[in-house]
């Protein structure tokens, strides 16, 4: 079953694990890793299921502004009071209430107090054999737009092996819990994944705009701004990005970052519908003057985009288009919705106007195009005349 979670194509969890590791991560930025790291992390009230000796915990709490919280449950206080004095070295004690119960028994009291809706971050260590259980609490707990974070999905490797091949009892015990609980994960349509470019396809796009020398460009579609500090640093010191996206709350997330990384002075960012802002650089002369133009918006405005960037690409520049191949529906027909019944129906919805967008570059003589099987599909386009 396809996992409809991650924003790539690739479902070969050990495979891309590796192109990341040996090809991404190693010459990742720091601030670009952090910022990612953050965009998952970014909250105030959050909630951990299974401690033992809380350094997953200690790390939450670093990472919480002053007044963030953190309820952390788990049965075995000895476990706890082992990491307790490094907590309070830390000064973090004042952002932990534990308590020493029964996971289920403090949910419930949670949703019956109120507190339904309330979590900005839920992270889930416990026993795998309940996870389908803590799934059904934790999404009544968190808030829309949350996060809930599941640890050891991939059981030690066992979820890409045959039944059979499974031959140690602790990891046997539980494999077919997890594999049944990725693949209830998988077809949920109440989640989906996070909103970031890959790490890969950041990587690729950065290398692209130094060879292109790229020094004027467009981001249409910001959220927390990774793939907007990957092209910041990689343009030259007096390069130039206009950012556009209606979200200011998800740049802010990013913005310490960028300024971290010392490059914010590259970049105007809009609060603004991205149509308006287009429409008055065209009024305003900036017409043929941008290098490259990024979009990762609205999959049904993609067409509209394309019709307003064309004038403000120069000729030979580059437009890239994000999630052209929609997490691989656009290669299933359209009686096979049935056949497809775990795609999340957010997929399915949109999966018609990538595939007219698609189809629309393929035939649009003034442009050349190359779909990438990179992220989620990647186009680029360069325009001819």
């Amino acid at each position: 079953m396809a996992d409809w979670t991650k924003k790539t194509i690739l479902r070969n969890e050990a495979l891309q694990k590796y192109i990341y590791e040996t090809s991404a991560y190693p010459k990742e930025h720091e601030q670009l890793k952090e910022l990612r790291e953050a965009t998952l992390m970014n909250a105030k009230k959050t909630l951990e299921i299974g401690v033992f000796t809380g350094y997953s915990l200690l790390t939450t709490a670093l990472t919480l502004p002053p007044d963030g919280k953190v309820i952390a449950i788990d049965p075995d206080k000895e476990a706890y009071e082992v990491g307790a004095p490094f907590i309070k070295k830390a000064g973090m004690q004042h952002k932990i209430e534990f308590f020493p119960s029964d996971a289920f028994f403090v949910l419930d009291d949670l949703i019956k107090n109120g507190e339904e809706g309330s979590f900005d971050f839920v992270f889930v260590d416990a026993y795998k054999s309940d996870y389908l259980k803590f799934h059904e609490l934790t999404l009544k707990l968190v808030k829309v737009g949350g996060i809930v974070a599941y640890d050891n999905t991939l059981w030690y490797g066992s979820v890409a092996q045959s039944e059979k091949e499974v031959v140690e009892d602790l990891i046997k015990r539980y494999r077919n819990f997890v594999v049944e609980f990725n693949s209830f994960i998988a077809a949920d349509p109440r989640v989906e994944s996070v909103m970031n470019v890959p790490v890969d396809e950041a990587q690729f796009l950065s290398m692209l705009l130094k060879i292109m020398n790229a020094k004027k460009t467009m981001e249409i579609g910001v959220f927390t701004g990774y793939s907007l500090l990957a092209t910041a640093l990689a343009l030259p010191d007096d390069g130039q990005i206009t950012a556009i996206d209606l979200d200011i709350e998800a740049y802010e997330t990013g913005l310490p970052f960028i300024q971290k990384a010392g490059v914010e002075h590259k970049i105007n960012f809009i609060q603004s519908d991205a149509f308006v802002v287009l429409n008055d650089l065209i009024n305003g002369e900036e017409k043929s003057s941008f290098d490259f133009i990024f979009v990762d918006a609205q999959k049904e405005d993609y067409m509209k985009f394309h019709e307003k960037v064309m004038e403000l690409v120069k000729t030979g520049g580059i437009i890239a288009y994000d999630n052209t191949l929609w997490l691989g529906s656009v290669a299933y027909k359209q009686d096979e919705y049935e056949k497809h019944s775990e795609m999340p129906e957010s997929v399915w919805r949109n999966r018609d106007y990538v595939i007219q967008f698609n189809s629309f570059l393929a035939s649009n003589p003034q442009i050349e195009s190359s779909l990438l099987s990179i992220g989620d599909g990647l186009t680029l386009c360069r325009r001819l005349y």
